[in-house]
């Protein structure tokens, strides 16, 4: 009997080809040949890119130790405000100074915008009522206020910043002094877009006037205002150090420098009249001043939180009466010069000296046992500017 082969023959079905033979055809085309190797190749060096990716980086993208070229992108770097010393990014740095005048009257509390300052000068306007020039830089706030008339003091200070100027109108004399030094103005009266009316608190209509400064800013620029900072910086420590304070040119922790200067917890201002007097409580653990005003914390209405600083400063102006021509009572005050000061940093105080050279110059405050100027910490820096016939306390 024949052996019979059980294994089975492949089959072929007429008209079909096989994958090999396929292959082999599709191979055999030179066109096929070419657009395969190149997909290949971009394959491999994908594949090799990826790889070499996760070298250099981790998956969290921080770098392993290969040097990675740095790019010209400085919009991430901190530097230092030349208005306040604090670490903001260069556009926030170098922001122009924009002065905003700010009641307070006790209807117009509590006030907006206040905690966003650089810095606060706040003085009597007329009646023992004290007012406000808040100086914004690196930080903004959408709504300051409520705004009120200007001024010449206050156009002074604002002056030696050469610094952008808020306010809704003002005394005649204040109103002639902007436009004869050629203030950057912003006054509600020309630019009512930039202002609103607050009706919400149920107050008289010369408490509701508010205005943001992004809007402020907006209209500097559609007047071409400059934006470049040609005032003179105030000194300030690093950073790093803001709870250090500085004796002559030797810096100095603050344990130490206690032994040379009095301990001040407690800073009290007498404006004369209980509703506006001020006082500043100093807390250690954010080496702060929290501000009061007529026995209660100072609030901002923005954010609910009560103001506090980094510098107080009590600078003690000779100050008069005056009648302006269209009969307005009001006050000069002697803001070029010298005199005394005190400054409150650190929970301690430092007896000084401020001085102005001319009416562009800065007022800058130096140690009155050194003559050395005065570094501030970083930071928000309220001056509170009284008359020899008013008072303030420390302890």
């Amino acid at each position: 009997m024949a052996n019979i082969d059980l294994k089975e023959e492949p089959i072929v079905i007429p008209g079909k080809k096989s994958f090999k033979q396929k292959l082999a055809d599709f191979w055999s085309v030179k066109r096929n040949r070419v657009i395969t190797i190149a997909i290949i190749i971009v394959l491999i060096l994908a594949a090799l890119a990826t790889g070499f990716y996760f070298l250099i980086y981790k998956k969290d993208g921080t770098n392993l130790g290969l040097e990675v070229q740095k790019t010209d992108d400085t919009s991430s770097q901190l530097v230092a405000s030349s208005l306040d010393g604090t670490m903001v990014s260069s556009d926030d740095a170098n922001r122009h100074p924009l002065g905003v005048m700010v009641e307070n009257h006790v209807d117009a509390r509590p006030q907006s915008g206040l905690s966003q300052a650089s810095i606060v000068y706040e003085a009597i306007a007329e009646g023992g009522i004290t007012r406000f020039l808040a100086v914004f830089g690196p930080k903004g706030a959408a709504k300051v206020g409520p705004v009120r008339s200007a001024r010449t003091y206050y156009v002074d200070w604002i002056r030696e910043l050469n610094g952008y100027y808020a306010h809704v109108g003002g005394n005649y004399d204040a109103l002639s002094l902007i436009k004869s030094v050629g203030i950057l103005d912003l006054d509600q009266f020309a630019n009512p877009s930039a202002y609103w009316r607050d009706n919400s608190k149920k107050v008289s209509s010369e408490h509701t006037m508010y205005t943001d400064t992004s809007k402020l800013y907006g209209i500097a620029a559609d007047k071409k205002y400059t934006t470049v900072n040609s005032f003179i910086p105030w000194k300030f420590k690093a950073a790093t150090d803001s709870t250090t304070s500085t004796a002559g040119t030797t810096a100095t922790t603050t344990t130490q420098i206690s032994e040379a200067y009095p301990a001040s917890t407690t800073i009290s201002v007498n404006f004369g009249n209980a509703n506006y007097n001020v006082s500043y409580a100093y807390d250690k653990t954010t080496n702060s001043y929290f501000r009061n005003l007529a026995g209660k914390p100072h609030i901002d209405a923005a954010n609910s939180q009560q103001l506090s600083v980094k510098n107080v400063i009590v600078q003690t102006v000779s100050r008069r009466p005056t009648v302006t021509a269209i009969n307005e009572n009001g006050y000069i005050m002697d803001t070029v010069g010298s005199g005394a000061a005190a400054v409150f940093q650190d929970g301690i105080k430092i007896d000084a000296t401020w001085k102005k050279e001319n009416e562009n110059s800065r007022t800058r405050f130096f140690n009155k046992a050194t003559s050395a100027e005065i570094q501030f910490n970083p930071g928000a820096t309220w001056i509170e500017v009284i008359s020899p016939d008013l008072t303030y306390t420390s302890s």
